[in-house]
């Protein structure tokens, strides 16, 4: 889980363009297929603010938001591509799809870590590109990562295999920095990078996400907390809904980055 704008975004990215075709689906890889249902939900409300179903295909991951105060059944879809280093996102109800290159997130975020370091004097700032939590993991399975400045409690499951582990965390890590790059003013997702190795590291991924920000520099305090529904395996809609995304792919009309932001659903 992290904060956009004190606010939860748990989208995700990417797949192949133009030349995409059902038959890519079908692409026998060694990754794991499984699926994600996520909720977040933002202080004490009961009512989640975002929701996401996310899918692990054949070495690609599919990420469908919803927002839940909005008629729209989905608002945007992100494929991840990792292999062809690529992020592609879709608005179905526009008919629009950019590509953002892995590459330039990746320098993005190194430019941020860079200069928040070097010339931030505001300790959250600060801690938030180079943190350093106290870490305490229970035989239930609990994951503490504690600090002054923000504190992650997990409830975690064991992944079904060490490789479906580290899809998860892959894919987590590359979309908190793609998530930074876009969304500007976020914080940096590298707290979240320490939480995901975490993760790795025992073999889990987390069933439950609870991010507490005390109010620090004029800030106001944040709770956040997330709920993740793992099932791993795909079900016959998961299917038809990438087959769906692979139509979409070479059909939608490709535009700048910047000019798909700038008039994204999502942001309204």
């Amino acid at each position: 889980m992290r904060i956009a704008r004190r606010s939860f975004c748990f989208l995700w990215a990417i797949v192949c363009m133009g030349t995409w075709s059902a038959a890519c689906i079908c692409t026998a890889t060694l990754a794991d297929d499984f699926r994600i249902q996520t909720d977040v939900y933002s202080g004490k409300s009961k009512l989640p603010v975002s929701q996401n179903t996310t899918l692990f295909r054949a070495g690609y991951v599919y990420d469908y938001l919803t927002n839940p105060q909005r008629a729209t059944a989905v608002d945007r879809v992100a494929v991840f591509d990792q292999s062809h280093g690529r992020f592609l996102l879709l608005e179905p109800a526009r008919k629009l799809k950019a590509e953002v290159k892995t590459d330039d997130v990746l320098l993005f975020a190194s430019k941020l870590q860079a200069a928040v370091s070097s010339r931030s004097s505001n300790a959250f700032t600060k801690f938030a590109v180079d943190p350093d939590f106290e870490i305490d993991f229970s035989q239930d399975g609990d994951l503490t990562l504690s600090s002054p400045h923000m504190t992650y409690r997990l409830k975690t499951i064991p992944a079904a295999t060490p490789e479906a582990a580290a899809q998860y965390r892959e894919f987590s890590d590359w979309y908190g920095r793609f998530n930074t790059m876009s969304h500007p003013g976020s914080t940096p997702p590298f707290a979240r990078m320490a939480v995901n190795a975490e993760l790795e590291k025992r073999g889990l991924v987390p069933s439950e996400v609870q991010l507490t920000i005390p109010a620090q520099s004029g800030a106001k305090a944040a709770s956040l907390r997330s709920e993740h529904h793992v099932s791993w395996r795909l079900l016959p809609r998961d299917v038809e809904k990438i087959e769906e995304t692979a139509v979409q792919l070479t059909t939608f009309k490709l535009v700048d980055f910047d000019e798909f932001e700038r008039t994204s659903l999502t942001k309204k």
